[in-house]
């Protein structure tokens, strides 16, 4: 009785109450309004920003493992550092650059109109309508009612049709295109040449203790 007092405890002062504080702030309410009207350019925004805060807590760890890697020689540990930095640094930019763009709400229009805008143009409008006025649940209301009744359906799944596109082509565009595909296209290149000066690094260290490798060799005949 005396353990389940406890946890009973542990739990209300150490998980309840402090969700509770943090439920109850306005950061959290404005948060909570905003998902639940459906506020697809916000929820995209803390989904990216959740990403962004991943990959920036990578990079400082992968930077601090380079730092600290024993594998690496000494002298050339704080470079491969600065190459993770660099790579960290280029993911989370090209995933802001990609969100402020594709987020754009002129540029979402247009690519939601460009490839889904002929499903809701009147003509299509009024052909839906046509076909679901036939049916047996709608033959007891009147021309007028129904047309209020399905514009209303109609512009409300227009609307979630577009946050949805746009969502996900921002999470698409933030994830896929610029992490996968922007950020290697840069950084491949940068890698390649990183190595090529750590490897001109190497072969000046030996020609510069060519005559000691030539007077060990001597000395060992």
């Amino acid at each position: 009785m005396g353990i389940a007092k406890v946890m009973n405890q542990a739990v209300t002062y150490g998980l309840k109450r402090p969700l509770n504080r943090v439920a109850n702030t306005g950061l959290m309410k404005n948060v909570c309004k905003n998902f639940q009207d459906g506020n697809m350019k916000y929820i995209a925004a803390w989904a990216v920003g959740s990403m962004v805060l991943k990959d920036g807590l990578g990079c400082y760890m992968y930077v601090k493992q380079s730092l600290a890697n024993k594998d690496i020689p000494e002298e050339k540990r704080k470079f491969v550092a600065a190459l993770d930095l660099a790579n960290g640094g280029l993911m989370i930019l090209a995933q802001l650059i990609m969100f402020k763009t594709i987020s754009n709400k002129a540029f979402q229009d247009k690519m939601f109109n460009k490839v889904f805008g002929k499903y809701f143009e009147r003509a299509a409008k009024k052909g839906y309508k046509d076909v679901i006025r036939t049916g047996s649940e709608f033959k007891g209301m009147n021309g007028k009612e129904f047309g209020k009744e399905f514009n209303m359906a109609f512009d409300k799944f227009h609307g979630n049709i577009k946050n949805t596109f746009g969502l996900l082509t921002t999470l698409v565009a933030s994830t896929i295109i610029a992490k996968r595909i922007i950020v290697p296209f840069i950084a491949t290149p940068l890698a390649e040449k990183a190595k090529g000066l750590l490897s001109k690094g190497d072969d000046k260290n030996k020609e510069a203790h060519k005559d000691t490798f030539t007077q060990s060799a001597n000395v060992s005949k």
